[in-house]
């Protein structure tokens, strides 16, 4: 093995410590903290970076905490689980303040709010893979799999659905727990009458009930959303006209349909649109990309603009039609704050902030989604 003994000096993206080498070269640490003393196992050298693990803790940072789950540093799924909540909250909003700063060039309002809830049991999706006669997950960077009983991230329901061993045996499998005591699931090959049977579903979210299935794209901590949807009700305010594009299953439209008079929502997914159909019964609900839509349609006229990209964030052809456009108000809510503030620096040749909140949908893990309201200027 290729022991180093490294001091980090703080934490990257992708929740890994960093550190130089005596070359120069950056080396990203995972298991790491900032300000610690490590020996480390080196795994990868590049020409420019080298990556390693912590094989020893010499000097311990005051925010080390014993993660709570036994496969700790193998599976996938949690690469924060030796960090304080509140070492992990400091980490996000240092991250997110120097991708503005590097990305967009700009700083955000002055202590910006974060969001957070309970650190564990939280999450109520997971994308499991079969392992022997029960289920697991895949080992980080790797084809592996590990078999596990209790995952303790997961809602207890979802926790009982996989001890049991009553889930579908299908190769790789995923189940969505609604809240109200249902498991949907969805896997591939599934038969029409089984996929209705399996995986459709009703979620509560504050006061709004949506239809979905367990195919659809949602937000997997249910316990935080709705602080999520008190901002954007507050931020949205009321008006005659909403757009809701990467809308989904309807998700934003329908907790602010009570505010706007005329809504649109421009969904690419078909099936994700006919449970809009649902959600959103006033709105005109589109199944088209939305740079397409921008393309085609003015959406001057719009008193709010709501979009939710994917983690790749706004595609530049629709980042040109809002500026276009220029509505007087835009909602950005954000699964990577990197693109974010990529698209920001776009953004703001028309637009300034007015609030920027934080939300901490994913404790243990260094996923972190962000709010922004925009107004125009």
């Amino acid at each position: 093995m290729n022991i180093v003994t490294l001091r980090m000096e703080k934490m990257a993206q992708g929740g890994d410590a960093l550190s130089h080498l005596e070359d120069g070269r950056v080396c990203f640490v995972s298991g790491a903290l900032t300000g610690e003393l490590v020996e480390v196992e080196l795994l990868q050298q590049k020409r420019d970076y080298a990556k390693g693990r912590v094989q020893k803790v010499l000097e311990a940072s005051p925010f080390r905490t014993k993660p709570e789950c036994p496969f700790f540093g193998r599976c996938g799924g949690c690469s924060m689980g030796h960090a304080s909540m509140e070492f992990q909250l400091d980490s996000y909003r240092l991250s997110v303040n120097e991708l503005f700063r590097r990305f967009a060039g700009t700083e955000l309002p002055p202590d910006w709010k974060i969001h957070s809830g309970n650190p564990y049991g939280y999450r109520n999706r997971a994308r499991l893979v079969r392992v022997g006669g029960g289920y697991g997950f895949r080992e980080a960077q790797s084809h592996r799999m590990i078999p596990v009983s209790k995952c303790p991230i997961l809602t207890p329901a979802l926790n009982r659905a996989i001890a049991e061993k009553k889930l579908p045996q299908v190769p790789e499998l995923s189940v969505f727990d609604n809240g109200k005591g249902k498991i949907a699931c969805y896997y591939k090959g599934m038969r029409s009458p089984e996929f209705q049977r399996l995986a459709l579903n009703s979620v509560q979210v504050a006061d709004v009930n949506l239809s979905m299935d367990a195919s659809c794209f949602f937000q997997s901590n249910l316990q935080l959303l709705p602080e999520l949807v008190k901002s954007v009700r507050e931020s949205a305010g009321s008006g005659d006209y909403l757009i809701d594009l990467f809308s989904g299953i309807g998700f934003f439209a329908a907790i602010l349909q009570n505010q706007f008079q005329r809504i649109v929502t421009v969904e690419r997914d078909p099936n994700a649109r006919i449970h809009a159909n649902r959600n959103v019964p006033k709105a005109k609900n589109i199944s088209s990309p939305a740079e397409d839509w921008l393309a085609q349609n003015d959406a001057s006229g719009a008193d709010v603009l709501i979009v939710d990209p994917p983690r790749t964030g706004l595609p530049p052809t629709a980042l040109s039609a809002i500026l276009k456009a220029k509505p007087r108000k835009l909602l950005y809510i954000s699964c990577d704050p990197a693109t974010l503030a990529r698209d920001f620096k776009s953004l703001a040749r028309g637009y300034s902030i007015v609030k920027a909140e934080g939300f901490a949908f994913y404790p243990q893990t260094p996923h972190f989604e962000m709010f922004l309201e925009l107004k125009a200027v």
